[in-house]
């Protein structure tokens, strides 16, 4: 009889309560940014976490198109292994995007779609509907495990170049590389010979990594200009000492290297 007694105004209150924590729980559930342990399942089961948020997530553009006044950027969130393919919507029309080029991209999952690949065929891929996207360097999509900062000059024959500091990734070392040419002529610098020593073996520049081809450095510095790029490497133990070395040529033709020599403190 006590259970009956209880009348239905005395429980409206916090029934009512225990809904609003268990939908706001709901909510929050289906609204939190996604973690990076769970990029594989959200790439195996899409639907599983549509409206969930991402926050930061690089990936490398390898499509666009523009359909119905926005734009719908092709890509794959796993760049090395091109792997994980995502369609990302983009509201914004007026942005120019380009193929290859690295991004990193913050909005709302959408579930999946089919997609077309480069051989034509039905792939399944996670769309995002993007609120926000920022162009990145290729530097900057494949982040450093490690970084010993130099800032080491060297000067001959009129060229100064400045190794400002030395990247190691999982699969690469990147050599950072100012050079400035002083002369009131054009000299020649060829990155493509570049070499590192370390333990008594030679590492040739991996000028065939085409993930790092918008940071590569060019091989004309004019008169009186400095230029900026990277030099990649396959990965060398930063632990142990090792020689970098590059060449370059003057107007004349007459060829000079350049060395730095690098222990780890």
């Amino acid at each position: 009889m006590l259970f009956r007694s209880i009348s239905r105004r005395s429980i409206k209150v916090p029934f009512v309560a225990l809904l609003i924590v268990v939908f706001g729980f709901a909510l929050a559930g289906c609204s939190s940014d996604l973690r990076e342990s769970d990029i594989n399942d959200l790439y195996a089961h899409p639907e599983d976490y549509k409206g969930r948020r991402i926050a930061n997530l690089t990936m490398q553009v390898v499509g666009v198109d523009k359909k119905d006044g926005e734009v719908q950027l092709r890509a794959f969130e796993n760049i090395r292994k091109t792997e994980h393919p995502t369609l990302v919507i983009v509201k914004d029309a007026d942005v120019d995007y380009q193929e290859y080029e690295f991004i990193k991209v913050k909005g709302k999952v959408a579930g999946k779609v089919k997609v077309k690949d480069e051989s034509g065929s039905n792939v399944t891929a996670v769309q995002i509907q993007a609120e926000k996207i920022s162009k990145i360097k290729s530097t900057d999509a494949f982040p450093a495990e490690d970084t010993v900062r130099v800032d080491s000059m060297i000067k001959k024959n009129g060229v100064t170049a400045t190794i400002k500091k030395i990247d190691f990734t999982k699969e690469s070392t990147r050599v950072y590389l100012s050079i400035k040419n002083r002369t009131d002529k054009r000299v020649e610098v060829y990155p493509d010979q570049s070499l590192i020593e370390q333990d008594s073996k030679d590492y040739e520049a991996d000028m065939g990594n085409y993930f790092y081809e918008d940071v590569q450095l060019s091989n004309t510095v004019k008169a009186g200009e400095t230029i900026t790029g990277v030099v990649v490497f396959e990965r060398i133990d930063p632990n142990l000492p090792f020689t970098f070395a590059f060449e370059g040529a003057d107007h004349k033709h007459s060829e000079f290297e350049i060395s730095f020599n690098f222990a780890k403190q």
